[in-house]
């Protein structure tokens, strides 16, 4: 009598936490989706780069005042992270976090692809040259 010899359980890699195929395709369905609004995308991330302070807040004598939001432009608005205004015995403090404005340029340029860099670049060319004569051997 002869024993088979096929894959035990302990012989079957875990693949536990990476997903089956649905979560693979969920995935690629969703870079698909990034990919088809690229532009889009491109055009929100350089309208929140090029939003200033100055596009939600005014300072007038020393003091700040949040514009009203009908004042502020939509992209301005998009790169709010979060606004607080908190009372105080001296009046109200306002505290106004945008998104990082660094974090969004490095995203930017990593897609248009300014920050891939050449590996080889330091390496020597080699070329090889043979000369050889008409009618004649190398």
């Amino acid at each position: 009598m002869t024993k088979s010899r096929g894959k035990s359980v302990k012989d079957i890699p875990v693949i536990k936490g990476y997903g089956g195929i649905r979560e693979a395709q969920k995935k690629l369905k969703g870079s698909e989706v990034i990919y088809q609004n690229r532009d889009a995308l491109a055009r929100q991330i350089l309208e929140m780069i090029s939003t200033n302070i100055t596009d939600i807040i005014t300072w007038e004598d020393g003091t700040t005042r949040l514009k009203d939001v009908k004042d502020i432009p939509p992209a301005a608005l998009s790169a709010i992270r979060r606004v607080r205004v908190t009372p105080t015995q001296s009046g109200e403090q306002l505290d106004l976090e945008m998104h990082d404005k660094v974090r969004l340029i490095q995203m930017a340029a990593k897609a248009a692809g300014l920050l891939d860099q050449e590996r080889e670049v330091n390496k020597p060319a080699v070329i090889e040259v043979q000369m050889i004569a008409p009618g004649g051997k190398k």
